[in-house]
């Protein structure tokens, strides 16, 4: 998770564990706790301070080295998911406090033109979650679009290509942590609860730090929900009748080092969740 305010409602909800010492490779900011959260076995990851600068390693760079250290450090989870707070667009029915669960998951300021459309497909990313709209209808959540840039403003282009690929949020970190996850074959969605109105006329900073408490505790309460909905189940039983999501085989050791990331292992799709990762 990128910013501790988002990270800490979930590690005391569950009375997670701090893991210490750390896991990861010596210098890395990351923190990580872990517990039992009912029938699963949970980690969140929060990528920690900036040494400079004191402030949460926001934005993709520190989300993408995160969810790659956290599989290398914990073995590849059954499930990893993209936890936060987010914008997104009222014109796409979202209001402040709603949670969203992906759809998929698009950069929407990697623009990359090249000859073919490949380049600029592969800046999109495109990267598709399972299908949980039965999950999703039961948990009392949103599903949508999420699209992910480094910045928090918006300008005329990213708006147009926002508008255009039918993103109903707009954050910081969820398309990267994909992309890792989809190299990787590890599972993932996103879950980003909405604290400001990118299309609702007011300024972001404000809206955002005046909602990010009560949208956090709203992240933590439908995670919850959701948990205890999900534990021992397939992804696959919650596809509402489409294609369906699959679930990891059960859980490996640890690796004993950073590097390499071992092997992925293949995917089953009638095997309940064991452990679950937040980054």
């Amino acid at each position: 998770m990128a910013m501790r305010e988002e990270a800490m409602p979930i590690v005391d909800r569950f009375g997670l564990k701090l893991v210490d010492p750390p896991r990861f490779v010596d210098g890395a900011p990351f923190v990580a706790w872990m517990g039992d959260a009912g029938a699963v076995r949970l980690c969140v990851c929060w990528c920690g301070h900036d040494k400079r600068f004191g402030v949460n390693n926001v934005a993709t760079t520190a989300a993408a080295v995160a969810a790659y250290a956290a599989v290398a450090a914990f073995g590849a989870p059954d499930l990893m998911i993209s936890a936060g707070t987010a914008g997104a667009f009222a014109q796409r029915g979202a209001a402040l406090n709603d949670v969203f669960l992906s759809s998929k998951c698009i950069f929407h300021s990697r623009r990359i033109p090249g000859e073919d459309g490949e380049l600029e497909e592969y800046g999109f990313g495109h990267i598709r979650s399972p299908n949980l709209s039965a999950l999703a209808a039961a948990v009392g959540l949103k599903v949508g679009v999420v699209s992910t840039s480094d910045s928090l403003d918006c300008t005329p282009t990213d708006l147009a290509l926002l508008l255009g690929e039918g993103a109903s949020v707009k954050e910081m970190e969820a398309a990267s942590v994909a992309w890792v996850c989809q190299q990787l074959r590890v599972p993932f969605f996103a879950l980003k609860a909405v604290t400001d109105l990118v299309d609702g006329g007011e300024a972001t900073r404000e809206e955002f730090e005046r909602n990010l408490a009560a949208a956090a505790a709203e992240l933590q309460h439908r995670f919850a929900l959701l948990l205890e909905l999900v534990a021992g189940k397939p992804l696959s039983h919650w596809a509402g009748g489409g294609a369906g999501g699959a679930a990891a085989a059960v859980e490996r050791a640890a690796p004993t080092q950073f590097l390499p990331v071992p092997p992925p292992r293949p995917v089953a799709a009638e095997q309940p969740l064991g452990l679950w990762s937040w980054s």
